[in-house]
């Protein structure tokens, strides 16, 4: 029969066990957290960068519209220089040097979103690697791989990761509420064609399978059938005007667990 002694010995090298899986647990799991957090980090740095360096471009080109037409973000395109290319070309060329799937540049004000956009011959590769070809769960902003005319396609959609540092697409989740949809009713999409504003007309949630996902139109009447079912389900009634010869862009984040798909929808002004 055990004696007390005996008892508290074992209970000692019991507490001592759970001690160290505890202690083995915690560090794994802090271990796990830095993991997550430098390639976080990581990915962030190498957009930052490629961010300063079309920042340069972007600002040269609004200072040099405001000083022409008194315009700025959001202008039609200014005129060309008397030498060199049009800052979208340079921008183009600028980005194209550094990956030539480069296809554009959108930029979301208050919100993280100021990215490249890619085109892969592949749906899979940009969900895991960056602008530059690393391995990163941030992954790039990419074109659906199945519309051949790219940036200028009828309904170019846009795959972006909703990330927790609220990188990349998760920027997009502000356009729940109203407040911040109505003081942001307007994007811009740099691409090789030229600097383009879009006009936010839906705001939807929806399944992976839903036919928001619809890239090609039989006909006007089925392209504005569509734009119409897309208005019906929209978040916010946002009376924005879409006309057969328009073309739009679809921008979509995983949310609520990845279950679903948040989706802003806007039609490109001026053509």
């Amino acid at each position: 029969m055990a004696t007390k002694w005996t008892k508290k010995r074992r209970s000692r090298r019991i507490q001592a066990v759970v001690f160290v899986i505890a202690l083995a647990v915690f560090l794994f799991s802090g271990y796990q957290l830095l993991k997550i957090y430098l390639e976080y980090k990581k990915g962030s740095d190498e957009y930052d960068k490629l961010a300063d360096e079309a920042a340069r471009i972007l600002s040269e080109a609004e200072e040099g519209q405001g000083a022409e037409d008194g315009g700025g973000a959001g202008s039609s395109p200014g005129q060309k220089a008397e030498t060199g290319p049009f800052p979208w070309e340079e921008l183009d060329a600028l980005m194209r040097g550094e990956n030539e799937d480069y296809v554009g540049w959108i930029t979301i004000q208050d919100t993280q979103i100021d990215y490249p956009i890619v085109q892969y011959t592949d749906n899979d590769y940009y969900l895991a690697h960056t602008f530059e070809g690393t391995e990163n769960a941030a992954g790039t902003l990419f074109v659906d791989s199945n519309i051949p005319e790219g940036m200028e396609g009828k309904n170019v959609i846009v795959y972006g990761h909703n990330m927790k540092n609220g990188s990349m697409f998760a920027g997009l989740k502000k356009y729940r509420e109203d407040d911040f949809y109505e003081g942001h009713k307007t994007f811009r999409v740099n691409t090789k064609t030229g600097f383009y504003t879009y006009e936010i007309f839906s705001v939807s949630v929806v399944s992976p399978d839903s036919d928001t996902y619809t890239l090609g139109f039989e006909d006007d009447v089925a392209f504005l059938d569509y734009i119409a079912r897309m208005q019906e389900r929209s978040l916010h009634d946002t009376g924005v005007t879409v006309e057969a010869g328009d073309k739009i862009i679809t921008l979509s984040t995983c949310v609520n667990k990845n279950v679903d798909r948040l989706v802003v929808q806007a039609k490109r002004l001026g053509k």
